[in-house]
């Protein structure tokens, strides 16, 4: 396997290219039929089974976003989006560990040479993490000492990595208000199994825990550091993907999941227009205006949401190949187009949860599944809509802000 330094002499300016990304998402609908199968297992495990965690690293889902440049597959935001879309329409759950981890190794990707020259000394690599509530750090020679317990750490089993979010204790250097991400190898903590939800419940998301753990100095990056930032400086940079800011990516990219499942909740739906409807004279749903005008309302809520996510994404795209930046006020758009596609998403699955009627709650019913798992991931903190909006109307209007620039 290639190491960073042996990756780094050769130049990767662009994204995967077309044949490479039509494999991946070809590979991506292969699979659906083993996600759909393995998903009952997944949710009573809590976590993604033996059999679909192979398939994720045989096929290269797992490092689909990392640069090329770090031995990814390197595929553009465009791409990954329409991967995660299929992804999402076997199994919702197994989409979610797919983009914390292809997230998170991406973040990784834009860390301090220091972090890169660890994480991927060995090539590309899998990384997840929380960052709130943080964990501590105390500075002692050479390094730093972590304590943390980290809850939703989604994709924990499938990583080598921790990215953790610390504050610092007692520390005499420059401090910048917020949280501090340090990189533990996942050897070094305890997970503890604590994963006991509603919807979601195949990610794994339990919480990883360091004790008294020791990280060199170069496995920190404090807040006063680039992290997450454009910085034309490193010796590793020079990917599409190096020039594009870490927020608005991640919660992009993270509602093509969405999509793609409640995609399958339509399909399921649309099936079920062979039954009648139940307490009328009509025969088969495809004789009810009503049921037809809510269906067909329902998929053009889903086709609108998808003409937003391929637009901000193929801005992303032509900004990383132009060597431009995200102006602040483009970011703000991003964060309330992100709130439409929300508020889009959920109206399309609460409409079709209706039309298929109260059995589609039944345990047994891949539907309820799906419905679950979207509920509550469209509660991320991320994406509740009432915050994109006014952020967007204070930007517009020239208001003050309500989060930091980096947040939006």
């Amino acid at each position: 396997m290639a190491s960073v330094a042996q990756i780094n002499t050769e130049s990767f300016s662009t994204f995967a290219d077309k044949a490479t990304a039509d494999a991946m998402v070809a590979k991506a609908k292969e699979l659906r039929p083993l996600l759909m199968a393995e998903a009952p297992a997944g949710e009573a495990k809590r976590a993604p089974t033996a059999a679909v965690e192979k398939a994720l690293f045989d096929n290269k889902i797992l490092s689909a976003l990392l640069p090329k440049r770090l031995g990814g597959v390197g595929l553009s935001f465009t791409d990954f989006c329409r991967m995660q879309i299929e992804i999402a329409k076997g199994d919702p759950s197994i989409s979610w560990v797919v983009q914390i981890i292809n997230g998170t190794s991406w973040v990784t990707s834009l860390a301090p040479d220091s972090v890169q020259d660890v994480v991927f000394a060995d090539g590309p690599t899998t990384v997840c993490g929380a960052y709130n509530p943080p964990g501590k750090a105390r500075k002692v020679d050479g390094g730093w000492i972590i304590n943390g317990s980290w809850p939703y750490t989604s994709g924990s089993r499938q990583s080598k990595w921790a990215q953790q979010g610390v504050v610092l204790e007692g520390y005499e250097g420059p401090v910048v208000p917020g949280i501090s991400m340090c990189y533990i190898p996942f050897s070094d903590l305890t997970i503890k199994d604590a994963w006991y939800v509603t919807g979601m419940q195949g990610t794994g998301s339990d919480i990883s825990i360091a004790t008294d753990v020791f990280i060199p100095e170069g496995q920190m990056v404090l807040m006063n550091e680039r992290a997450g930032q454009i910085d034309r400086t490193k010796r590793h940079f020079g990917a599409p993907s190096d020039l594009l800011p870490v927020v608005p990516v991640v919660r992009t990219t993270g509602i093509a999941q969405l999509i793609g499942a409640v995609e399958a909740m339509l399909e399921i739906v649309t099936a079920e227009s062979v039954k009648p409807v139940l307490t009328t004279q009509i025969g088969p749903r495809t004789n009810s205006g009503a049921y037809m005008r809510d269906l067909g309302e329902a998929a053009a809520m889903l086709d609108t949401a998808k003409l937003i996510l391929f637009h901000l994404v193929g801005e992303f795209d032509r900004i990383g190949l132009a060597g431009a930046e995200l102006a602040l006020e483009d970011k703000a758009r991003h964060r309330a187009q992100c709130a439409q596609m929300i508020k889009l998403v959920h109206s399309a699955s609460e409409s079709l949860m209706f039309q298929s009627g109260s059995s589609a709650f039944m345990l047994d019913k891949p539907i309820s599944r799906y419905w679950k798992d979207v509920s509550m991931a469209l509660r991320h903190i991320q994406n509740i809509p009432t915050i994109g909006y006014e952020i967007y109307g204070r930007s517009i209007a020239g208001g003050d802000m309500i989060s930091p620039p980096g947040a939006y």
